[in-house]
């Protein structure tokens, strides 16, 4: 009995434990408001359900029953792990990386979660105190964020919408839509006494300045359409005419209130609200500025082309690279997710997969409205429903976190933990021998997880932290590399991101502080780990990219041009790709075949001005100034003159008389600084305008002249008649 007593107060001091997983941040860690809570939550998870399943071989009324909330989400996770099987990328499906976490990896984490909470939780009391807990940690995260508005903490996203320690205010937004909601159902729970007002009346406010301040218009839509399901669905309750009335008016100052914020839309008040701008802008038109226009077709014409068991996790930029869209150019270049939560699932999983995740909603709501236990009163259930419609409607247009998914789990554990049925186990499970090799079994299984699934991931995180740190620090040293080694040493997840880190610091190994023999190591260990990652990842166009680029900047031309004419192939349609192909070109003088490879990319959208202007550079080193001017011309003024892509191309090909033009402009623009008039002064002097060159940067000491050291050298270099 003492050792049951053990394990069960483990088994909720852990539960109790997990919704603190909002506060960790990890810098030592890439991803640091990512990596970090998802191994918080996966050890802790892992370690609860260990002594879980003691306890429940031990003492039969803790295991789990049987509804369709748990069979929905069970038939789920099957259905998600043979479509990752199946899938385009397994290994990435399965483990994710550091960037999203997320993968089956997850999913069977958020599963026993479920299982747990809804085996060990059953009495109104400690639901009440879990929900208490959620909503007392929302008050201490309203409260950091306060300092985040006050200027006090950073608001890690930059700008003005706050994130708390969720590092995304959309993150941060759903948290509290769902604190909100569990706010409101502990006062109805607790009787809506007066004097509980004083308590919760405080917290729903700060809880909505908070998510207002977060400026994230799916969720505070979703509030306002969940609030709308709340008060619908009361005006049916035939018992209690009071709570009809109230509903009545919430409504129709709800609908005064939008037509009034209808009204005053295009008011300077508005417009000068950052949040209020927002949602002011909300029209078809901004619609088609958005990514979603142009990636949720994408979404549903791939998810279409594998019907039955989808792509798999994590598999998205495969459908989002070949389809892509030129007239995206000015949107993110590496979606990797539909953002919306049903048409990822559909990408994923396939129909199947999109149905069984809509079934759990469906089972949900079924079991509340049924409630053949009489656990929720008909506010409570409404109240419920609204949450379930708000979190579905915000998941339309995002898609979901850890955290999300934690609450969300939490919610349906909730109410399958009330309404399951015993499940007949096998007979060995009630005998002493059957029970200790099972708990020895599962005390193993755990352990190895724990090792392999958080602890050698967390290791291989930290190590390049480490290794970024030590290029901070100034020239790559042995242990550099070493260090590299070391986190790609550690299993798969984040070793594409490690590879991409490694490809990413060419420059730095590069410098001519560093020695021939690391620089040579460097090179070797980087096209190795490059050619494994394409060996695993055959059709990513990403890594082709990254491929060729190394190549390219480590003089291999050819090389280079194979690898990105593949990425080209994986992606016909993409700028960036004939960009990188035709600098290639220019890199290896071929400009005829550059000026070919530059205009298909500007043909693909001619809207497109870096197209239009790589373009014109092409045509300047084919010798086609005329047409070159012309295109130029036809560019954003100060685009042409602040391009340094351009200048470059000048510079080579000699027009001197061009960049005196532009570095003068320039100067006259506010750009009066050292290097724009060194570089005035160098092209004057390549012009045999040696006096001007002078001139040039005499007046510019006069202007400023704590440059003098620095420009007295170049001055009488040029007085002596050299050149530079």
């Amino acid at each position: 009995m003492q050792t049951n007593k053990v394990l069960r107060y483990s088994v909720i001091g852990g539960l109790f434990l997990l919704p603190f997983v909002v506060f960790v941040v990890t810098p030592s860690m890439l991803f640091p408001f990512i990596t970090g809570k998802n191994f918080f939550f996966r050890i802790l998870i892992e370690i609860v359900f260990a002594c879980w399943v003691v306890l429940a071989l031990k003492n039969p009324s803790y295991r789990p029953k049987f509804s369709w909330v748990l069979g929905s989400f069970a038939i789920f996770l099957v259905i998600v792990a043979i479509a990752d099987m199946l899938g385009e990328n397994p290994s990435k499906s399965f483990w994710s990386n550091f960037e999203r976490m997320e993968g089956l990896l997850s999913l069977i984490h958020l599963f026993l979660y479920f299982v747990v909470l809804s085996s060990v939780f059953e009495t109104k009391k400690i639901w009440n105190w879990f929900l208490g807990t959620w909503v007392g940690v929302s008050v201490i995260m309203c409260i950091y964020s306060l300092f985040q508005l006050a200027g006090k903490i950073t608001i890690n996203q930059g700008g003005v919408r706050v994130d708390g320690t969720l590092g995304n205010a959309t993150y941060l937004a759903v948290f509290i839509m769902f604190s909100i909601f569990f706010t409101v159902l502990l006062f109805v729970r607790s009787g809506a006494k007066k004097n509980m007002l004083w308590i919760y009346i405080p917290v729903l406010i700060l809880q909505l300045v908070i998510l207002y301040e977060t400026a994230t218009r799916g969720a505070i839509l979703g509030l306002i359409g969940g609030i709308i399901v709340t008060m619908l669905l009361t005006l049916f309750n035939r018992e209690d005419k009071k709570l009809k009335k109230m509903s009545a008016v919430v409504l129709v100052s709800l609908l005064v209130l939008i037509a009034g914020f209808v009204a005053i839309r295009n008011t300077a008040f508005v417009k000068d609200s950052h949040v209020l701008s927002r949602f002011a802008s909300i029209s078809p038109l901004e619609l088609k500025s958005q990514g979603r226009y142009y990636i949720w077709p994408m979404a549903v014409k791939g998810a279409l082309e594998n019907p039955i068991f989808g792509w798999g996790q994590e598999n998205f930029n495969y459908i989002f690279n070949s389809d892509y869209n030129p007239k995206m150019y000015a949107q993110e270049q590496w979606f990797d997710r539909a953002h919306s939560t049903p048409l990822d699932w559909l990408v994923a999983g396939g129909i199947p997969g999109l149905l069984a995740y809509l079934s759990i909603f469906l089972f949900v709501l079924y079991y509340l409205w049924k409630d053949p236990n009489k656990r929720f009163s008909f506010l409570e259930k409404s109240i419920f429903t609204g949450l379930v419609s708000a979190y579905f409607f915000q998941n339309i247009f995002v898609f979901d976190n850890l955290v999300s998914y934690l609450l969300f789990v939490t919610a349906i554990a909730w109410i399958h933990s009330g309404e399951g049925r015993d499940i007949k186990w096998p007979s060995f499970m009630s005998k002493e021998v059957g029970q200790n090799v099972l708990a020895s079994l599962v005390v193993i299984g755990i352990a190895l997880s724990l090792y392999f699934f958080n602890l050698r991931p967390i290791f291989a995180g930290s190590t390049l932290i480490d290794t970024l740190q030590t290029l901070r620090e100034g020239a790559p040293k042995e242990n550099t590399l070493a260090l590299y080694k070391k986190s790609l040493s550690y299993g798969p997840l984040g070793r594409s991101e490690i590879r991409e880190q490694l490809a990413n610091t060419a420059a730095v190994f590069a410098s001519p502080g560093v020695s021939a023999t690391i620089k040579e190591e460097y090179v070797a260990l980087t096209l190795a780990e490059l050619q494994k990652q394409l060996e695993e990842t055959p059709n990513d166009m990403r890594y082709h990219a990254f491929y060729g680029i190394f190549l390219r900047n480590i003089g291999d031309y050819p090389g280079a041009l194979v690898a990105l004419e593949k990425a080209h192939e994986l992606s016909p349609r993409k700028q960036s790709i004939l960009f990188e192909i035709g600098s290639t070109q220019l890199s290896a003088r071929d400009f005829v075949s550059a000026k070919a490879t530059f205009k298909e990319a500007w043909d693909l959208e001619p809207s497109y001005s870096d197209a239009k202007l790589l373009y014109a550079v092409a045509l300047l080193y084919n010798k086609e100034d005329a047409l070159a001017a012309e295109i130029l011309a036809s560019l954003p003024p100060n685009m042409v003159l602040f391009d340094d892509r351009l200048v470059g191309a000048l510079v080579d090909v000699g027009q001197y008389s061009v960049l005196v033009d532009i570095f003068t402009r320039r100067i006259q623009a506010g750009n009066d600084e050292l290097q724009t008039n060194i570089s005035l002064a160098v092209s004057l002097l390549r012009m045999g305008e040696r006096q001007s060159s002078i001139e040039t940067l005499e007046s510019f000491i006069e202007r400023k002249p704590e440059h003098t050291a620095e420009l007295e050298p170049y001055i009488k270099q040029i007085k002596e008649g050299q050149n530079f």
